[in-house]
């Protein structure tokens, strides 16, 4: 309250605390005031090493610094996209960000909008005086605010007035209000606020004061654009930073935890994320260069499935929760305003597959009900479609095809994990030609699409064409297809149905290319959809042969509730029980070999979870039936399943219900049954599953090598009588 001071008091507050006396501290310790060497060097150029208090501390500035320098050019990205879009709006004038910048990158950050083109707003709380609500309360009203606030910074400092109401806009230019901001309008309160403002006080014939109109409030690139209008004079957002956060940059020797210094986690970053670990096994969206491409057009029409991709990212992202991204993508699809189109039929199969395993069966159900209809009312099955919504674009046109594909697989697999032989496309017919392989829809050199056609007669041509990983899904597609509608119609399950089904899946096999044969590829990539295709084919062999076989259904398996196994309600005689048996163990181990192949298992399709659990529960069966050596490969075979689905489960709920119920399983059949002793390794016994051959034996007569030393009573029947077989059967 010194003499001269301003009327309310002291402002030796306003003044930034500085730490440039302990910065020049810590660097004077490696800076010598004598330099000695310099004497030895004298004035002539020579190399010279910097040596820094320590190497690690180098290393750990390098990740912050590449992490700043990722995040700058980011923000100038985004800041560049903006700008393109409001000027292809029409709108001449300023586009600007806010002064709310991450706490430390205020520097980054504003240089990173200069470069996109962008204003930077306030600098800092000095560059402008913003006055909001709270400072209008404390002051009584906005004109002893406004006046206030002149007082204090003169003519040199401008004031802007945060506004709600035309009448308070109003009120501020009246006080002196250089800029009034127009906060959490409506697009057309905004264009008839703004346009009475100028009438009133610049174009009519009031005092014509000097003042800028700015709009504010929730703006990102989707909803910019009916916001821009010749009265406004600045449009701001903050989504250009706070939407575009690279990742969390850790700060040497601060705990995260503790001080709360996490960062929030881009939409951008949660692409990154979708297509790094989910794409490959779904590849039905546009492959990443081609979906930023159409992005950066005004009219992409992919808003929507961009967040359901947004929200699928998001669970793979630990530093973030899924719940405000699903959220924002059901909105959206819920909405009765959906546009019927191929983009919606795509972003709504992605989310209800994404409910499905996440324990919304409900809501998935009706999710991928609005998916099929659009589908049907797009003629999505036709083979012209694809061309008459490409937009004359061969990748698009790539992309529609895929996009029906996996529809039908998801339709099939939404009936199938209920164990319902009847799904919405089942009598549809496919006219849509068969997708290339993602090697040329990621490079954009589309092929000249393969017809069904071509691939039935493929086993004629003279040279072997191979046809791309989603045709050979497809085709065990077709057959699974076969299975539910034959069942449907008839209603049967008889020895001749199980005959017909391993011609099929041995056709299918004998005359996949070499190329095809193993999941693996040669560089150690995994071939996802060929993954799930070879898992699609095993479950197929496996539930059409354990009816009649000796593995019993338990009564544990047959309550789970994540995933049901496939139970014809039938009699099977007991005459050839052994094959039938082998072939369902031969099943458990082409699963073995699968789930075997090194790989992380949240990169699989996450449509394998149901196939791994009902495979698991058949393994279980057969432990029953096994002794020492053979009952501990079968239990680490379970063991297997179980890991797998777990380490799904620690993204996707169901699979985590799934492995539970497993265990369940599992618990409630071994129980009591005796341990396999400690057996030392004997060099003559091969224990590790070979993965050198993928093939399946064609005849079903062949005699079928799976566990070494391992016996399967001929009559389980009777064994679980307590009486002794006639036979055995040596598998």
């Amino acid at each position: 309250m010194a003499e001269g001071a301003p009327a309310h008091g002291s402002v030796a507050h306003l003044l930034p605390q500085t730490y440039k006396r302990l910065v020049a501290e810590w660097l004077e310790e490696d800076t010598p005031s004598f330099d000695y060497g310099g004497f030895v060097v004298g004035e002539e150029i020579s190399e010279a090493k910097l040596l820094g208090k320590s190497p690690v501390w180098l290393l750990l500035g390098e990740r912050v610094a590449l992490n700043t320098l990722a995040r700058c050019s980011g923000i100038a990205t985004k800041s560049n996209r903006l700008l393109r879009l409001v000027r292809e709006a029409g709108y001449p004038n300023i586009l600007a960000g806010t002064r709310k910048t991450t706490p430390g990158f205020r520097l980054v950050e504003k240089y990173g909008m200069l470069v996109g083109g962008v204003d930077a707003h306030r600098v800092d709380l000095s560059a402008m005086t913003m006055l909001k609500d709270n400072h209008i309360v404390a002051a009584g009203s906005i004109t002893n605010a406004v006046r206030a606030a002149k007082a204090a910074g003169g003519f040199a400092i401008k004031v802007e007035v945060e506004c709600q109401s035309f009448e308070e806009a109003d009120e501020a230019i009246a006080a002196g209000a250089d800029i009034v901001m127009l906060d959490n309008f409506t697009p057309d309160g905004v264009k008839v606020a703004a346009a009475q403002l100028k009438d009133k006080w610049g174009r009519g014939t009031g005092d014509r004061k000097t003042f800028l109109v700015e709009v504010s409030g929730g703006l990102t690139e989707d909803n910019v654009a009916p916001y821009v209008c010749g009265d406004v004079d600045i449009v701001s957002t903050s989504s250009i930073h706070q939407d575009l956060i690279a990742d969390t940059i850790r700060l040497p020797g601060v705990d995260l935890a503790s001080s709360q210094m996490a960062f929030q986690v881009s939409t951008e970053r949660l692409l990154d994320i979708y297509y790094d670990i989910y794409w490959t096994a779904c590849p039905a969206p546009l492959p990443m260069r081609y979906l930023n491409q159409r992005r950066l057009s005004g009219n992409h029409s992919m808003e929507d499935l961009l967040l359901v991709l947004q929200y699928i990212g998001s669970i793979f992202a630990p530093w973030t929760h899924p719940e405000s991204y699903y959220e924002l993508a059901r909105i959206a699809l819920e909405s009765p305003k959906l546009p019927q189109t191929p983009w919606s039929v795509l972003a709504l199969m992605l989310f209800a597959t994404a409910q499905l395993h996440t324990d919304r069966a409900a809501d998935s159900r009706r999710t991928l009900d609005r998916a099929t209809f659009f589908a049907m009312e797009l003629n999505m099955n036709a083979q012209e479609f694809a061309v008459a919504y490409g937009e004359g674009n061969p990748v698009l046109e790539e992309s529609w095809r895929r996009t029906y594909y996996f529809l039908h697989l998801t339709d099939q697999h939404f009936s199938v994990i209920v164990n319902n032989p009847v799904c919405k496309l089942i009598n549809v017919p496919n006219l849509v030609d068969l997708p290339c392989d993602d090697e040329y829809y990621e490079s954009g050199d589309i092929p000249t699409p393969a017809t069904w056609q071509q691939y039935d007669m493929r086993e004629f041509n003279d040279v072997e064409v191979v046809y791309s990983s989603i045709a050979y899904m497809a085709d065990i597609s077709r057959i699974t297809s076969y299975i539910m509608k034959s069942f449907e119609d008839t209603g049967t399950f008889n020895l001749e149905f199980v005959a017909t089904i391993d011609a099929k899946l041995a056709i299918w096999h004998s005359l996949l290319p070499a190329s095809k044969r193993d999941p693996m590829r040669h560089d150690g990539s995994i071939d996802e959809v060929m993954f799930l295709a070879h898992l699609m084919a095993t479950i197929l062999s496996m539930a059409s042969h354990r009816p009649f076989s000796s593995l019993a259904y338990s009564f544990e398996e047959l309550t789970t509730t994540s995933f049901s196994p496939a139970v014809p309600f039938m009699n099977a005689p007991k005459q050839g029980r052994p094959v039938h048996t082998a072939r369902t163990l031969k099943a458990c181990d082409m699963q073995t070999k699968l789930l075997a192949i090194p790989c992380a298992a949240e990169r699989h399709n996450i449509l394998s979870g149901c196939i791994v659990a009902s495979i698991a529960v058949a393994q279980v069966a057969a432990c029953k039936m096994l002794d020492e050596h053979a009952l501990s490969i079968a239990r680490d075979r379970v063991r297997l399943s179980i890991g797998y689905l777990k380490a799904m489960g620690a993204y996707w709920h169901t699979s985590a219900i799934m492995a539970k119920e497993v265990r369940f399983v599992a618990r409630s059949a071994l129980t009591g049954l005796p341990i396999a002793p400690t057996i030392q390794p004997n060099p003559n016994v091969e224990v590790e599953i070979p993965r050198d051959d993928l093939i399946w034996p064609i005849d079903p007569s062949a005699q079928i090598d799976i566990y070494a030393g391992m016996n399967i009573p001929v009559d389980y029947d009777a064994q679980m009588m307590s009486y002794a077989s006639p036979s055995t059967s040596s598998l």
